[in-house]
């Protein structure tokens, strides 16, 4: 079902044959990402993912998106710390026009000073937005003063430099990073592998670029209290975060349960014990950023001001007697079984199932099959959940609170 070719262009390419399948997803994934800029270009992997769309070599900004959306297909792009990820669904019969489109984008993007001014403007807006978020600005708080500087920086980058970048400047970073040895490839759904192989191998791109690494961050080995003030807000948003095992830790699967026993879904722990029970909170969830090196564990709350210290008093009782508390293993089954009912309802869609193949192999180096991350979580036991959760609350904590500013 999983196959990895090694293409003589030196993309790496994963092929995901779904035969009960009448479509396919197609992802070129670049490793270029926030982390991989300095200060003075800071945003630009996020800039390239918005204004390759404009046009490229060889097709305008309509027949860029215009042939594959007029077949019932979606194409779109994020950015984040590590990769820039352009990806496309389609009907099993155009998978070759996804490709070509994709790699079009990826390989031979214009770039040109009028495309760049269009979506300078669009970009500033979408700072703005991010900015009048509260989730946003506290997470981005938090991120800033725990992370080393490189994973610190947002990635959408600065209003200071989007309204400095210009062709020189992006083109300069696009022309490094944006080639076959620095990209990874997927395809998951219906397809001819063979005639699927001989498509990328026909792709050209003469460029010889560099190839990044997949990085990890490197955290603050102190507590972080981070404490700011907004406008116009009526609650107190929260987020606790913990220094947690690396993917590669023996911890990490164990730290995918606790993760979903904690804060996933209404039936969770917090959400169960803190806003059904109590009504200390509106939302309160949890997440786990796991890199090859090292981890976080948060845990968001959106709170009043005048419920913030019975929250945080309740909060601090539950992860200090998780581990002794009577129920502790029907917890673990649920998230167990959470888990793994997600991964295997998430991978019905092609998009997905490439999502986390493409997310396992940059991982691990290696194709890792979704059976291979079930059968792990289906090992953890109560005493590995009780072990992480000691080893993850008994440890630093970094605090981010925003609240709203009073006169």
């Amino acid at each position: 079902m999983y196959k990895l070719h090694k293409l003589n262009s030196g993309m790496d390419l994963i092929l995901i044959n779904r035969d009960s399948m009448r479509s396919a997803a197609v992802l070129f994934c670049v490793k270029a990402g926030s982390v991989h800029e300095i200060d003075e270009n800071s945003g630009v992997s996020h800039f390239i993912e918005h204004t390759v769309f404009r046009k490229t070599k060889n097709r305008d900004i309509i027949e860029i998106k215009k042939p594959i959306e007029e077949i019932g297909g979606t194409i779109n792009a994020f950015t984040s710390r590590n990769i820039t990820v352009f990806y496309s669904k389609v009907p099993e019969k155009e998978v070759e026009l996804a490709i070509d489109t994709l790699s079009d984008i990826t390989f031979h993007a214009s770039l040109d000073e009028e495309d760049i001014e269009k979506e300078r403007s669009i970009i500033l807006e979408e700072i703005a937005m991010y900015e009048d978020d509260p989730v946003d600005n506290a997470f981005e708080n938090l991120f800033k003063n725990v992370y080393d500087e490189n994973f610190g920086r947002p990635i959408l980058g600065s209003k200071k430099n989007v309204k400095a970048f210009n062709h020189k400047k992006v083109y300069e970073y696009y022309e490094k990073y944006y080639v076959p040895q620095n990209t990874v490839a997927v395809v998951s759904g219906k397809f001819n592998e063979k005639e699927i192989i001989e498509k990328f191998e026909s792709i050209k791109c003469l460029r010889n670029g560099e190839k990044n690494t997949f990085k990890s961050p490197i955290l603050k080995q102190e507590n972080v209290f981070v404490k700011k003030t907004k406008r116009d807000l009526n609650q107190v948003y929260i987020i606790n975060g913990f220094e947690a095992p690396a993917k590669n830790s023996k911890l990490y699967f164990p730290t995918l349960v606790l993760n979903t026993l904690l804060g996933s879904g209404m039936s969770s722990l917090l959400f169960t014990d803190i806003r059904e029970k109590t009504g200390l909170v509106y939302e309160i969830a949890t997440d786990y950023n796991a890199y090859s090196k090292s981890g976080l564990f948060v845990i968001f709350a959106a709170t009043s001001e005048d419920k913030q210290e019975k929250f945080e008093n309740k909060l601090k009782n539950i992860l200090e007697t998780i581990i002794e508390r009577k129920d502790i293993k029907e917890w673990v089954e649920y998230g167990k079984k959470r888990i793994s009912g997600k991964l295997t309802l998430d991978i019905e869609s092609n998009v997905s199932m490439g999502m986390n193949s493409l997310d396992l192999y940059l991982s691990y180096n290696r194709i890792v099959n979704i059976d291979e991350i079930i059968e792990n979580i289906s090992k953890v036991t109560v005493e590995d959940v009780k072990k992480v959760a000691k080893t993850i609350f008994f440890n630093k904590k970094y605090v981010s609170i925003l609240k709203p500013e009073t006169d």
